[in-house]
């Protein structure tokens, strides 16, 4: 979670310093902080309702935390590489990888 409210805080949320994560009381603040920036940077719904899935089933949610940042990063590289005019699957430095044109040779 460290990683990913440092992530989150870099796309434009506004979470406050991890260590308030071991503080008890105001750990729930930093969670629902947390929440909400990361409902911002993927643009959900409700911030309230993922607060509520984060306290209830938090084992999983850091699952879903970056499962939507990896796929918020795949749709970055895929407008950068449309902004260079190279299609999606071509690998330029790996004319031979399997699927792409040819099979794969070492």
């Amino acid at each position: 979670m460290y990683k990913t409210e440092k992530e989150l805080n870099e796309l434009g949320a506004n979470i406050p310093s991890f260590i308030l994560y071991f503080i008890p009381i105001v750990n729930i603040y930093w969670l629902y902080r947390y929440t909400k920036g990361w409902v911002y940077v993927t643009k959900k719904d409700d911030a309230i309702v993922y607060f509520i899935l984060f306290l209830f089933f938090g084992i999983v949610m850091p699952y879903f935390v970056q499962k939507s940042l990896n796929q918020i990063a795949k749709n970055y590289i895929r407008q950068q590489m449309m902004r260079q005019a190279m299609p999606p699957q071509q690998y330029p430095m790996y004319p031979n990888y399997p699927g792409r044109g040819g099979q794969f040779r070492m």
